[in-house]
């Protein structure tokens, strides 16, 4: 049968060319934000330029300056007062390398998943990235860049409100990476002698910012599947590690923990996923990338073997552990930027 031409579709275009264009706007405005990072737009613009001004400095078209810096004025990113452009107090804070703040990194981690979702075709067909557990040093980085704009602040709040914490002597921060919270948490407990314990190309990166924040914290070097932890501790911390579910793993912490010492386990317990768009976009996502030795699970922030939220606490339980408190730390997650309910769970050893 000959389609008529004079005959319209049954349902319009509309809602499906809506789709794609703010998709593909999504990726004209990440592209755009990652390329003005590398270009270091927002470190010209610490005092207000004209766009022609920041074209020289760019080596680039004064046209293609404009509509970069008309683009991210209109994104909230940057201010517009009579042909000049400087950043946003917001720019200013986490997107000039100079800023202790900067989350330069964090966005810029993003590329590697973006290019994997451009060739979708590739990732499916098992083309996936292959990332070991022990972290190239950028990523180091990006952990650190993240928690440092407000989720360590949060969190060592929390921790410094316990007595048992304030009256500790010794802390065991369990696959710390950068070793960031060990560090604040040793400033406000002076007594506090804290170790980081990581594998050994990680504790060479911890051993940066130990050194950058003039902290006393030392590293110990193993696998936590593996090594023995080498306690007996009177705090253990744990954040987001691989095992950080894993009842084997909690074993050995309550092996190396002092009698009364306090367990402090800061983890995503995946709960009613797959809800919205964006929780199946991120499972996909997680998927990409595969942890060859920490064995993930098909759903985000999961290894196999963990217990879910209500398992985990039983087992604490089972274990001798006394469940003091659990408290929700909100967390924007760089790889994914979906906002967490994550659970910080104190437990005491009674038993």
């Amino acid at each position: 049968m000959k389609m008529n031409i004079l005959d319209r579709p049954d349902v319009t275009h509309e809602k499906l060319q809506q789709v794609v264009e703010n998709a593909f706007n999504g990726l004209k405005t990440f592209n755009l934000i990652k390329t003005s990072l590398e270009m270091g737009v927002f470190d010209n613009l610490n005092q207000p330029v004209t766009y022609h001004e920041l074209s020289q400095v760019l080596d680039i078209e004064p046209i293609f300056s404009y509509y970069i810096l008309e683009a991210l004025e209109k994104m909230g990113l940057i201010l517009k007062e009579n042909e000049h452009y400087q950043n946003s107090e917001l720019s200013q804070l986490y997107l000039n390398s100079d800023s202790p703040y900067n989350r330069s990194n964090c966005i810029l981690s993003l590329e590697e998943n973006a290019h994997q979702w451009n060739n979708l075709t590739s990732t499916l067909k098992g083309n996936t990235s292959q990332k070991e557990e022990s972290f190239f040093p950028f990523i180091i980085q990006v952990m650190a860049e993240d928690c440092i704009s407000g989720e360590l602040q949060d969190t060592v709040e929390i921790i410094a409100s316990y007595e048992e914490f304030m009256d500790s002597n010794t802390l065991l921060d369990l696959a710390g990476g950068h070793g960031m919270y060990s560090i604040a948490l040793s400033k406000i407990n002076p007594n506090l002698d804290c170790y980081v314990f990581d594998l050994p190309p990680v504790t060479l990166e911890t051993q940066k910012y130990i050194k950058k924040y003039g902290a006393q914290v030392k590293t110990r070097a193993g696998n936590f599947y593996q090594d023995d932890l080498q306690g007996p501790y009177d705090v253990i911390f744990s954040s987001y590690n691989p095992g950080g579910k894993n009842p084997e793993i909690a074993r050995k912490v309550y092996d190396s923990l002092n009698m009364n010492g306090i367990f402090i386990n800061k983890q995503y317990f995946p709960q009613d996923e797959n809800q919205t768009l964006a929780d199946v976009l991120d499972n996909l996502e997680w998927n990409f990338a595969n942890f060859e030795k920490s064995l993930k699970s098909s759903t985000r922030y999961s290894f196999q073997g963990d217990l879910s939220f209500k398992e985990y606490l039983g087992f604490l339980e089972d274990l001798g552990f006394e469940i003091m408190d659990v408290h929700h730390v909100d967390h924007l997650n760089p790889s994914f930027g979906t906002k967490s309910r994550n659970k910080l769970i104190v437990s005491k050893k009674v038993s």
